[in-house]
């Protein structure tokens, strides 16, 4: 099989990407949840990303050598769509936070009536920054904040869902030093994300 084309090994990788697409849109839908609406570009973004910035040779080995496309994929969207230090948070996600909106009723010559909004009655949360108003954006800055070890823990353990058996093997420490980590890690988080009651 090393003896491939590299237009041999495109059209291998092509198949296996055609093949599992149709699982790969539901496990985008499955990881925005409800905000599929806002980020339905989340698979063909890494897809992508996949395909123009990683090698053909990577491409192969995964897709085909290691048929782990599914798991790539998975991984890609959920730390893409999470991560604040992501190409997609910094070319798509960020500049959805930034936009409020224009509505006719703004407009000099609408036919629509005006609406009165009270700043009174605004939501209190209105202004603040994203990571102060939802739990899972401040899980996320949180573990982006974490000192380098704690964090290179936390980020397997939360957004890449691995167990503590695979992080043994992964970073060669001891389990009880892993669950220690995790505890000192989640600790850590609570700490900056209490207004939530983690």
């Amino acid at each position: 099989m090393n003896d491939l084309t590299d237009n041999e090994k495109r059209d291998l990788v092509n198949r296996e990407v055609t093949l599992a697409y149709p699982k790969m849109l539901q496990d985008e839908k499955r990881i925005t949840s409800y905000n599929y609406k806002y980020f339905s570009d989340l698979l063909s973004f890494c897809l992508e990303q996949f395909l123009t910035k990683k090698t053909l040779d990577y491409q192969y080995k995964v897709a085909v050598v290691d048929k782990a496309l599914l798991n790539y994929m998975g991984k890609s969207m959920a730390l893409n769509l999470k991560s604040k230090s992501s190409p997609y948070w910094n070319q798509v996600r960020k500049a959805s936070y930034n936009f409020r909106g224009v509505y006719e009723a703004e407009y000099e010559n609408s036919t629509y009536k005006t609406v009165n909004f009270d700043l009174e009655e605004l939501d209190d949360n209105f202004d603040l920054p994203i990571h102060q108003s939802d739990p899972v954006e401040c899980i996320s800055h949180a573990v982006e904040n974490l000192d380098f070890y704690h964090k290179a823990i936390m980020l397997d353990y939360y957004f890449n869902n691995m167990t503590y058996n695979e992080m043994n093997k992964k970073y060669n420490i001891t389990l009880i030093s892993l669950k220690k980590a995790v505890d000192q890690g989640k600790q850590l988080i609570k700490e900056q994300c209490q207004h939530f009651h983690l």
